[in-house]
């Protein structure tokens, strides 16, 4: 075999290699994107599903709470109270049948008042059922007295809420009415009387008042054996957890709660079958998806549970993006395999075209980081004072307004003051202007010392110096500046000549009601000016209520 016949022998193979290394990396990147958009859908579809089944157990535990409420008031009424301790002496075991023993307390006049009271009572209070049982277990009232499904006379001793009841436990459980055969929530509350338990108060809440709970598709209520009590799907009704505690019950208590004995598994499980049909979905999020023994289609599943009641709250949401999903990575794996098999030169100029943008890039981001070290000096240099470090006028003036308008929001005080060192152009012609750049940087390191992290202090133009003291009343603040003042005379500067003597004069003032910072400052400078023209070196103040300055000469500003 020649070399021709070898070479066109090679293409088919050639051909056949890169279209399998094509198909390989179309489904690699049809991987990849389908599982963004997974996991994106996800996220999205997690946040609903926990804010659904957090305002479901929200709508339970409040509904509980307020049903609650009404057999725990009954059990402190005098009237409930009196009536259970009359009617001690009845008990079921005490002979006599139960019609006989209906008709017995129907006769009784307190005990028929107790009836009617209940009836009224279950007609405002959106209960299905109410009725007071003795220490014996007996039934001596009941709001459905007069009809014929009463309970009255009947012996309820072996009724799971009332066992704890009796023992002077609140109770709260689910069960299936025995005379009714409907389902609900009993509650029951113990009755005292001078400190004696005399009774109950029972009350039930149907499950029909309550199928708003379940108004979501994919939503359902457990009680605390785990059983499936309410759901938006009614098949779901009676079946059971995975390791839930009915399937630990004697087949009599599951039929004295339940009315039951069989309850079907809901099979709640991780989706099993999830990497047959998609193994491009990783294992982080395959952990997230569930499916039941109803819903092939993988779901999301929120539980909460507790409640104050014992009931569950729970919500199986199927992936709505899921039949999507997959018809997308389909799509998306033969379109990229199409473009890769023919756009490989392409591909060479995507990669050139992608290395220059990488530089340009690069390029474009080190003219930014100089721009952002320019226009971070620059506005360091706007808010300071470049030789004492101090704010800038107009920084400290913004400030100024920033800080009234907090103090008047936030109804604290504040206090403006401006000082103005003492003799300072005696200083400079002395000692020269290097000496006065020192001593104005001794007395703003030395108001630094002095004054609080939120306090602030400001170059207002040559030696003269403003002062913000928020949530500081003027008494405070006069302290303040005196002690700052007296500092400043204390602790000569050691760049100083021995023979300056540092001194500073400081007029103060506090924030009016309904004050422009013009006004607040104008007061400042009042007592600033007070200060000077009553000798220097000391500090007055000027309360908010003064009337405004005099004009300032040259010679008290010096």
């Amino acid at each position: 075999m020649n070399s021709t016949t070898l070479r066109r022998a090679a293409w088919p193979i050639s051909f056949l290699l890169i279209a399998l290394a094509c198909w390989f990396a179309a489904d690699a990147v049809a991987d990849r994107m389908v599982q963004q958009e997974l996991d994106t859908a996800l996220r999205t579809q997690r946040q609903m599903s926990a804010s659904v089944v957090d305002n479901m157990a929200e709508v339970i535990a409040s509904d509980l709470a307020m049903s609650r409420a009404i057999p725990a008031t009954m059990a402190e009424l005098d009237v409930i109270q009196h009536a259970l301790t009359q009617s001690q002496d009845y008990a079921a075991n005490a002979g006599g049948t139960e019609p006989a023993r209906r008709a017995q307390l129907l006769g009784q006049p307190s005990l028929a008042a107790v009836s009617a009271f209940l009836h009224d009572a279950q007609g405002y209070s959106g209960l299905d059922m109410v009725w007071v049982v003795n220490a014996n277990g007996l039934c001596v009232a009941s709001s459905n007295a007069t009809t014929k499904r009463s309970f009255v006379g009947i012996d309820m001793r072996s009724r799971a809420y009332l066992t704890n009841a009796l023992l002077g436990a609140f109770t709260e459980v689910y069960g299936v009415g025995r005379t009714s055969g409907e389902p609900g929530i009993f509650i029951a509350a113990p009755v005292y009387d001078d400190g004696l338990l005399v009774g109950a108060v029972v009350a039930k809440v149907g499950i029909a008042r309550l199928r708003h709970w379940v108004a979501r598709a994919g939503t359902f209520v457990t009680d605390g054996n785990g059983v499936v009590i309410m759901a938006h799907d009614a098949s779901l009704e009676g079946h059971a957890l995975p390791g839930s505690n009915v399937m630990s019950m004697s087949p009599e208590e599951r039929h004295n709660i339940y009315r039951r004995d069989v309850f079907p598994d809901i099979r709640i499980r991780p989706a099993a079958q999830l990497h047959r049909d998609a193994p491009w979905v990783p294992d982080a999020l395959a952990a997230q998806l569930f499916d039941t023994s109803v819903r092939r289609r993988p779901a999301l599943y929120e539980a909460r549970s507790g409640l104050n009641s014992g009931l569950g709250a729970h919500l199986v949401d199927p992936v709505v993006a899921w039949p999507e999903l997959l018809r997308t990575h389909k799509r998306d794996r033969l379109l990229v395999f199409v473009t890769l098999a023919g756009a490989s030169a392409l591909a060479c100029v995507i990669a050139m075209s992608y290395l220059r943008e990488r530089r340009h890039h690069r390029a474009t981001r080190h003219l930014a980081e100089q721009l952002q070290s320019a226009n971070t000096l620059l506005s360091a240099e706007a808010r300071h004072d470049a030789l004492t470090g101090a704010l800038s006028r107009r920084y400290f003036l913004d400030l100024l307004r920033h800080e009234i308008e907090d103090a008047r929001l936030a109804g604290e005080p504040l206090c403006m003051a401006i000082a103005d060192l003492d003799h300072f152009k005696q200083i400079n012609d002395r000692f020269g202007h290097a000496a006065g750049d020192r001593a104005l940087e001794h007395f703003v390191e030395t108001c630094r010392t002095e004054l609080r992290d939120g306090d602030a202090i400001g170059r207002l133009g040559g030696e003269e110096f403003g002062i913000l003291l928020p949530a500081t009343g003027l008494a405070a603040g006069f302290e303040t500046v005196e002690r700052l003042r007296q500092r400043l005379q204390a602790m000569p500067s050691a760049s100083l000549p021995a023979t300056v003597r540092l001194s500073v004069s400081i007029g103060i003032t506090e924030l009016g009601p309904d004050e422009p910072s013009e006004r607040l400052m104008s007061r400042a400078d009042h007592a600033l000016y007070t200060a000077k023209s009553r000798g220097r070196d000391r500090c007055e103040a000027v309360h908010p209520g003064d009337t405004a300055p005099p004009a300032r000469t040259a010679s008290t500003t010096r």
